[in-house]
């Protein structure tokens, strides 16, 4: 599935940095991002228009704890 990248156009339009979850850009683009860092990076077409708009992709991963209720 390819990414609808058009819908990102505001966030690369404003020329100020700006940070996307996966799931912020799934629901965005209506496509997950790449599996691979190096191709997220390098060769992914988000990586090709955040280059065309001047912009540097970096990867920030966090962990997340949940607390989770039941039985």
């Amino acid at each position: 599935m390819r990414p609808k990248l058009d819908a990102l156009n505001g966030l690369f339009g404003s020329g100020k940095d700006f940070e996307l979850t996966d799931e912020q850009y799934e629901k965005k683009t209506g496509a997950p991002l790449p599996k691979s860092s190096y191709y997220l990076l390098n060769g992914s077409a988000l990586a090709r228009r955040a280059k065309e708009n001047g912009y540097r992709l970096e990867l920030i991963k966090k962990r997340v704890i949940l607390t989770k209720i039941g039985e």
